[in-house]
């Protein structure tokens, strides 16, 4: 079973998040455990440095197979979030409780983006609006506004 910590948690105990596509999936038989291997194109890195295409292994047959029926669907077109541990052997790991839906993985660990943007686009729009102001008080004029009154 699954640890019902918060995504956040779960998010910085990981060594690296994704949202990526099952490309592929084989069986391999490592010291006599029997193991399903993924490979997975990185569609978004949420965190971590991952290569754009990696191999997850997972236990084969186990409540905690990458594809158990108690975890979300993950499917071979699809896109998925996966929450990935790293083994010193130089193996990423995957179990039911690494999946997580892919918008809420974004949502809880992307970075918020057009900061910066929003930022320059309101600096300029107020540069124009003070231009505009510091003319028309240059001019010495006023608008004609209908239905106002005469000064």
């Amino acid at each position: 079973m699954c640890a019902a910590a918060p995504l956040d948690e779960r998010l910085d105990d990981a060594e690296a998040a994704i949202v990526g596509r099952i490309v592929a999936r084989s069986e391999t038989n490592v010291r006599g455990i029997r193991q399903s291997l993924f490979t997975i194109n990185v569609v978004q890195r949420v965190k971590g440095d991952v290569p754009d295409e990696l191999v997850v292994r997972s236990p084969l047959g186990t409540d905690c197979d990458l594809v158990d029926a108690a975890a979300p669907p993950v499917e071979q077109d699809g896109t998925t979030g996966l929450l990935l541990p790293w083994w010193p052997e130089g193996v990423w790991l995957g179990s039911a409780c690494s999946v997580v839906g892919a918008g809420e993985l974004v949502a809880a660990g992307g970075e918020p983006r057009g900061g910066v943007i929003k930022v320059v686009i309101g600096l300029v729009i107020l540069a124009l609006v003070l231009l505009w102001a510091f003319v028309r008080m240059r001019r010495g004029t006023r608008p004609h506004l209908p239905g106002a009154p005469e000064p």
